[in-house]
C-alpha cells in the first residue's frame, strides 16, 4: 500500500509505519539519544533533554506518554486524558483505567442495549462520556 510520509510527504509503501525509511531511522535516533542521555543524566529536566539531544520538547513527552523511556525527567509531567491527575506514563491513570474496565466488563451487550430503529447512534462508543460523567458526580 503507497502512502505519503507524516514528515517529510514522500510517497513510500510499508504496511505499519507512517513514515518512510529515512525519517524513520532519523526518528529512532532521536529516540536513542534520549534515552542514552536520560540513563547518563538521570536527574535531567525535559528542557535539558532537549536542548542537549537537539529533540523537541513535545517528541520528548511523546517518549513518555508512549512508556518508551525506562528513565523519565524529573520534571515530565503528564495528565490523565479523562480526570486530569498527574501521570507518569500513559494517556489515562489507574484509577480511570480501572472505571473504564468494570463499565467495559459490567456494561450490556450494544445489541441488547440499543433502542431499535436509530442505527446511527447504535454504532457509536459511549465509554469515555461515561466514564467522564461517572467521575464528575463523585
Amino acid at each position: 500500500m503507497l502512502k505519503n510520509c507524516e514528515v517529510c510527504h514522500r510517497v513510500f509503501s510499508h504496511p505499519a509505519r507512517s513514515l518512510c525509511q529515512q525519517c524513520f531511522e532519523t526518528a529512532q535516533m532521536s529516540f536513542e539519544a534520549v534515552k542514552k542521555y536520560l540513563r547518563e543524566n538521570p536527574g535531567a529536566t525535559v528542557a535539558e533533554v532537549s536542548e542537549k539531544t537537539e529533540v523537541p520538547v513535545d517528541l520528548i513527552y511523546e517518549y513518555i506518554s508512549e512508556g518508551r523511556l525506562d528513565v523519565v525527567p524529573r520534571d515530565a509531567r503528564l495528565k490523565c486524558s479523562i480526570c486530569g491527575t498527574d501521570i507518569k506514563v500513559g494517556k489515562v491513570c489507574s484509577k480511570c483505567r480501572a472505571d473504564l474496565r468494570s463499565t467495559i466488563s459490567t456494561s450490556a451487550p450494544a445489541w441488547e442495549s440499543t433502542p431499535r430503529g436509530n442505527t446511527k447512534d447504535a454504532n457509536r462508543v459511549h465509554t469515555l462520556d461515561h466514564i467522564k460523567k461517572h467521575i464528575k458526580k463523585r
